[in-house]
């Protein structure tokens, strides 16, 4: 299949180089040192699993010249989001689809007022990774599964097909049966990995190392769950403890850091108004507590906008 990488960087170019590893038309969608040298020397991942690298690969900067593609994977960060949606439309032909695999919970309804409702499914990646240098990409932690689903949470042809294409690329594609369960169940962990983790600098198998941070871990989930549930999302009862065994899963092999952390390390943007920013607000809107989440949004509003 054709498919483009809106936002080709950590998330979206582990993915490209395991679906073109297997023989998808992959074109990486990026910028700058990145597309430079992508073009010149192809792209590398380096993974515990086993590395690899694509050469030649195709990317591009601007979308006018990508012509139709069969699928589109959205992985920019969510600052960038309605100005990505916008530069798909040039991408999109009758039966297009994008898969938008950003952190958060309000990317579907962004992209979907620009592109339609029909055009868009939704997912969560289960994945840690990272651009370490121009054209090299590392790969550090996660189960390499990427859930997804339909608006409507219906079984479709294309949730099929995204089965079969993750499937084939040795990644797990799950198709979810409540969209909107499946992105609060994710935001359990990523919301207290990512404000946590970012005030502590580590990832969430370091932080459950400690009983206390554990703790403080712990009931960040919590806020998260309590928030969906005023909001009428009634997520399983294990899953802070689902969140928690991943989270063991993980350290037998490698930690869990948050996208949002590695950001702040890099002294990069900060996804912080979309994760901590947003339970704040929704907290507040629906009455419910959420000290740590809190918290943790107003030590980092300093680091927001990078160095």
């Amino acid at each position: 299949m054709r498919i483009a990488i809106m936002g080709s960087g950590g998330i979206g170019s582990f993915l490209g180089v395991n679906l073109a590893a297997v023989g998808h038309d992959v074109i990486f969608i990026a910028r700058s040192k990145h597309l430079e040298t992508i073009k010149s020397q192809g792209l590398k991942l380096i993974s515990q699993e086993g590395d690899k690298h694509i050469h030649p690969a195709t990317a591009h900067d601007n979308t006018q010249d990508v012509g139709h593609v069969d699928i589109i994977l959205f992985c920019v960060k969510l600052y960038d989001t309605e100005q990505a949606a916008h530069a798909c439309l040039p991408m999109m032909g009758e039966n297009t689809f994008i898969l938008t695999l950003q952190n958060g919970v309000e990317s579907v309804d962004i992209i979907s007022a620009i592109v339609g409702l029909d055009k868009t499914i939704g997912g969560s990646i289960y994945v840690s990774a990272n651009i370490l240098s121009p054209g090299v990409i590392k790969h550090s932690g996660g189960t390499n599964t990427i859930r997804f689903a339909e608006i409507d949470n219906k079984a479709s042809p294309r949730t099929e097909i995204l089965e079969k294409i993750f499937t084939e690329a040795g990644l797990i594609g799950i198709r979810e049966k409540n969209l909107q369960i499946m992105l609060w169940t994710k935001f359990v962990l990523l919301c207290a990995n990512a404000g946590m983790g970012s005030l502590t600098d580590s990832g969430a198998v370091s932080m459950c190392s400690d009983p206390d941070t554990k703790d403080i871990l712990v009931s960040a989930m919590w806020e998260v769950h309590h928030v969906a549930e005023a909001m009428g999302i009634i997520l399983p009862e294990n899953t802070v403890e689902d969140a928690l065994r991943l989270i063991l899963d993980a350290g037998h092999h490698k930690d869990l850091i948050a996208s949002q952390c590695l950001d702040l390390r890099n002294g990069n943007r900060l996804e912080l108004e979309w994760s901590q920013g947003t339970l704040h607000r929704l907290g507040k809107k629906y009455c419910v507590p959420t000290p740590i989440n809190s918290t943790a949004y107003v030590a980092l509003k300093r680091f927001a906008d990078g160095k």
